[in-house]
């Protein structure tokens, strides 16, 4: 009687593609995917694995020299690093132009190298450095959009002006003791809680007359 041969057993197993070792090469550097990113856009490579194989290559073959040319380094907080990482957080554009208002050393900053600047705050603060952050929040520089930049930066971009102030100031007690700055703050607070669906902001924006600028 033949041997009974169960399913289980005429399954031939899946083969494991093998690492390269330009990729095991990648997979134990500190280069990171936003370097591989940089890479790939630079060379013009098909792939992000294509853009590792690079990397790996040249780190096997002494030629990282190439690397540091587009930007890419071993430091884990090398521009794109910071970059990406400031892609991922809070921070807005008006945060970037906070940021160069309040410090000289980034008055004559390019976008993207106050995006960076912020980025690496961030990266400080999760390795246990929060002096940066501490002083970027002095400054009124958070990762909230609702810090008194934006607020005004949401006024100036709603299309009210100074009858609105006036008109919300006389409507409003509460308002009555403001600063015109700080009633264009408020407004634009107004503004960014319609956009969120706040249906208190868009009746009191409304009932000054603002009835555009927040619905967009």
């Amino acid at each position: 009687m033949p041997a009974r041969t169960t399913a289980a057993q005429t399954v031939t197993p899946r083969a494991t593609a093998s690492m390269s070792n330009e990729r095991k090469a990648f997979w134990h550097s500190p280069y990171t995917n936003a370097d591989a990113q940089v890479v790939k856009q630079k060379k013009h490579l098909p792939s992000l694995d294509a853009a590792k194989e690079f990397i790996g290559s040249a780190i096997i073959n002494k030629k990282e020299g190439e690397l540091q040319s587009m930007g890419v380094t071993r430091y884990r907080f090398d521009d794109q690093d910071c970059l990406t990482r400031f892609a991922r957080s809070g921070f807005t554009d008006s945060d970037v132009r906070q940021a160069k208002k309040s410090f000289d050393f980034l008055k004559g900053a390019s976008t993207n190298e106050v995006k960076g600047y912020l980025g690496l705050k961030l990266r400080n603060a999760e390795v246990g450095y929060k002096g940066g952050i501490e002083m970027l929040n002095q400054n009124g520089i958070t990762e909230s959009k609702y810090d008194n930049h934006e607020q005004m930066d949401a006024f100036k971009s709603s299309g009210m002006g100074d009858r609105h102030v006036r008109d919300a100031k006389a409507k409003y007690d509460f308002l009555s003791g403001s600063s015109n700055t700080e009633i264009k703050q408020y407004l634009g607070l107004k503004v960014l809680n319609a956009k969120d669906g706040s249906d208190f902001a868009k009746d009191f924006l409304k009932n000054i007359g603002a009835s555009k600028g927040w619905g967009r």
